[in-house]
């Protein structure tokens, strides 16, 4: 027998989009063979009943030593959807993170490309069996379609109780007897548009006269509608039919049309991408920026990643401006990374202007089919400027030449829940590294692991020190508000100090934002005599109380209740407002000015699509006077008209019991305070607390960026803290209290064997039962050195393992969080 003729058994190992550790070994059908590729999807059964869509991660032809392999059911797509670059990234996120693949897989593609499912056949109604010769098999199949209307490829695999379905199925396929229906790709579906033309047999003059007559006679709402269209695309041409709406013609009278085959319709496929097609040039540098960019490709040269420190308003965005165009004009596609949502309606307005249609946005707000699309426009390698939040870092990328992670100090690129609890900025570092991109890091307010990366040389420092255009920092008044309040000066939250100046600011045609970190009306309902509080029935936690809802609402689960007006516990009728939210700061202050015209924006006012854009564009209009605002305010935004912030309680930043509460503290206040006095304008930051002394008061005030750096340093050195020490979190969870805490002491003893006085805890946290799970935590330190990470890690997984084996902990669930923030 001639080898070339040999068939050699395949097997592929499939990941699955599930929480498991491993991947799963199938054999592949001799006549799938040649349709067998790495990051293809295909179907697969799974358990007794399931069928999964898995994507094929290795192929080989070892079958497994402890199991005969099942066949896998079909291939999926035509091409592969994965390529190797982003396997191998996802390979290295399994093992840094310590998540399982197919956790990384389900976080990583768009829903409507990871479904459960297969292919089903359907008859092609034009069959004609008469003409076509079949065989008995053939022959099975075409009755049970016919008696199913569509048949899966399991349902067929039982009816002719034969694993070689395939080359039946093709066989049918190629001699037009049946259709492939792809059920697994049902959630994404192209969007369509109907686009209208004249009727090619009509398209001439003559013709056209004679139907101008007969419509001016019984039909004149038709004739306008067949004059407007020729008179904007011409007797050739064709619009959509919405458009053509739009130009005051009715759809009664365009569907007439059709019918009378005037009008053609005709429905084709349409890109859900909004493309701006105008491309202006980008304004010039000025010298110190100029002088910025020029070290930043000293540094691409030099193969290092670049931190970028420049202070509010100095115009980073501009040089990345510059740095983008340039890696366009090469073909290249670029990565522009934002920690919000919020962030990306300005700018991208911004970057319209220079790059129209080469501008793709990326962000949770999409829907799966938008999502679909955009995936699908980067893999095609076209030269795209990417912007978006963290989940963009999975977008599969061509080409890719330049990675900028905007404000790249903030927690926001640090994905919490669910899993993968992975850092999009340390996720964009290791693929420069391992792929030779450049990639620029910018803040005026570096994260203090990345300042010292660069006194260490790891990365290539860059500073601006002025504003753009010659504008001056904010001046930052500091309002002690236990004097304010001994001399009777304070109206709720506000010190008259700051309602002075909101009010002037309004006099003189400019525009205040206000920054408070705590959504809802008050954080807290609580009786005036025994001090009780409404919880949440599933969380550790006080109810937030909203007004114009008029519930209280749990922030962690979502829970709801009406708002109680008696004590539950004494039964008294005094509940008092305790603290301020955003709804109440609104409120109070539309009562002490209410000449002003305010907005909120916060997650409740934004969580709509496009909501942020409109709140932004609206007040940069001028048609707002107040902005009230949580962290969504503090980034990035950029206002000409905002001479006044006000802080309005930055004693809650600064008091958060964390070892990086007075970076946070330093850069949220700094932030915060960088939206003012952007422009021509001085701008004045009233900064409201009763800790006026406090040592990170004085740091903001000075714009000491570099005291404050080296203060936490020292601190963190003593005390064993990044960067000097690696952290890894460790939560243990159980449905009972009592049973957890004897599983903390369990997993104490076991976990000491293995680190020692590495290990601190275990500890309750600020909140101790979220969704009915009570938490309690351990964090590992990890000196910052070499192979001693790996070294932990792998530790770390032996001990995770014995304890999960261990009956004691089967009802529990045990996270791990590398790198917590």
């Amino acid at each position: 027998m001639d080898n070339s003729d040999t068939i050699h058994t395949q097997f592929v190992e499939v990941l699955l989009p599930l929480n498991l550790k491993n991947l799963f070994t199938y054999r592949v059908p001799s006549e799938l063979n040649e349709e067998i590729i790495i990051g293809k999807r295909v179907s697969v059964p799974f358990g007794k009943k399931k069928i999964l869509a898995g994507l094929i991660y290795s192929i080989h032809e070892k079958p497994p030593k402890d199991y005969e392999a099942r066949y896998i059911i079909d291939v999926i797509d035509n091409e592969s959807i994965v390529d190797q670059n982003q396997l191998e990234l996802w390979s290295w996120m399994s093992n840094y993170y310590m998540v399982s693949l197919g956790l990384i897989y389900n976080a990583a593609m768009p829903a409507g490309l990871k479904l459960e499912g297969e292919s089903k056949m359907v008859l092609n109604p034009d069959f004609d069996s008469d003409n076509i010769v079949l065989d008995s098999k053939e022959a099975l199949l075409i009755e049970a379609i016919l008696s199913e209307k569509e048949l899966s490829i399991t349902q067929a695999t039982s009816y002719l109780k034969s694993r070689s379905i395939h080359k039946y199925v093709k066989s049918l396929y190629i001699k037009g007897a049946i259709f492939l229906k792809d059920d697994i790709q049902k959630n994404y579906s192209a969007k369509t548009a109907s686009y209208i033309k004249i009727n090619e047999d009509l398209a001439n003059e003559d013709q056209l006269h004679e139907i101008f007559n007969q419509l001016e006679k019984r039909a004149k709402a038709q004739l306008k509608t067949l004059m407007t269209f020729i008179a904007h695309y011409g007797i050739e041409g064709e619009c959509e039919k919405t458009i053509l709406v739009k130009h005051e013609v009715t759809n009664a009278s365009i569907n007439a049309l059709i019918d009378k085959e005037i009008f053609v319709q005709e429905k084709r496929e349409k890109s859900r991408l909004e493309f701006s097609v105008n491309e202006n040039p980008i304004e010039k540098l000025n010298d110190l920026q100029h002088q910025a960019l020029t070290e930043i490709e000293s540094g691409f040269n030099n193969q290092k990643p670049v931190l970028l420190h420049g202070i509010t308003g100095s115009g980073k965005t501009h040089i990345y401006a510059h740095l983008i165009e340039k890696a366009l004009n090469e073909k290249q596609q670029v990565l522009y990374l934002l920690p919000e949502i919020a962030l990306t309606s300005q700018l991208i307005i911004r970057l319209q202007r220079y790059f129209g249609k080469k501008l793709l946005v990326s962000h949770s707000k999409f829907t799966n089919n938008e999502r679909v699309e955009i995936y699908q426009a980067i893999a095609s390698g076209e030269s795209y400027l990417i912007v978006g939040t963290r989940s963009a870092i999975f977008q599969p990328f061509k080409n890719l030449g330049l990675i900028i992670i905007d404000e790249e100090h903030e927690s926001s690129f640090k994905q919490h829940e669910p899993a993968p609890r992975f850092n999009a900025r340390d996720k964009a570092l290791f693929l420069a590294h391992k792929k030779q991109i450049p990639i620029l890091l910018g803040s005026a307010t570096p994260a203090i692991e990345s300042y010292f990366n660069a006194h260490q040389s790891k990365y290539q420092l860059v500073s601006l020190t002025q504003r753009h255009n010659h504008s001056k920092l904010p001046q930052i008044e500091v309002i002690d508000m236990k004097v304010q309040k001994k001399q009777k000066r304070i109206r709720g939250i506000f010190s008259d100090t700051l309602i002075e100046a909101i009010a002037n600011a309004k006099k003189e045609g400019k525009q205040t934002i206000l920054f408070q970190n705590k959504k809802g009306y008050v954080p807290v309902l609580e009786c005036n005599v025994c001090a009780w509080t409404p919880k949440c029935q599933n969380c550790d936690i006080s109810l937030t109380y909203y007004k114009y809802q008029e519930n209280l609402r749990c922030h962690y689960c979502g829970f709801k209740q009406e708002v109680v007006n008696q004590c539950v516990s004494c039964g008294n009728k005094g509940i008092e407002l305790i603290g301020y939210g955003t709804e109440r700061i609104e409120d109070e202050l539309s009562l002490y000015l209410p000449e002003l015209s305010i907005r909120r924006m916060d997650y409740n006012t934004t969580r709509l699509k496009n909501a942020h854009t409109k709140i932004i564009d609206e007040f940069a209009s001028g048609k707002i006077d107040v902005l009230i605002g949580t962290q969504m305010v503090a980034k990035g935004l950029d206002f000409e008209n905002v001479t006044i912030v006000g802080i309005l309680n930055a004693d809650h930043i600064i008091s958060f019991p964390d070892f990086r509460s007075n970076e946070r503290a330093y850069s949220l206040i700094t932030q915060v305070a960088g939206r003012a006095g952007r422009k021509k304008d001085l701008g004045t930051v009233y900064l409201q607390t009763s800790m006026p002394d406090h040592a990170i008061i004085q740091r903001i005030v000075d714009h000491d960026y570099l005291g404050m750096y080296q203060t936490d340093l020292d601190e963190r050195e003593k005390f064993n803290y990044p960067p000097f020490y690696r952290l890894i979190k460790i939560t243990i969870k159980h449905k009972d209290a009592l049973e957890l805490y004897h599983l903390g002491v369990i997993a104490k003893n076991k976990l000491s064997t293995f680190f020692g006085s590495n290990l601190l805890g275990p500890e309750k946290p600020y909140v101790g039962k979220i969704r009915n799970w009570y938490i309690i935590n351990f964090v590992l330190k990890i000196p910052n050195q070499g192979g001693s990470i790996r070294t932990h890690k792998s530790k770390l997984s032996q001990a995770i393992q014995q304890l999960e084996k261990a009956k004691e902990f089967n009802k529990s669930r045990i996270i791990i969080d590398v790198d917590p923030l």
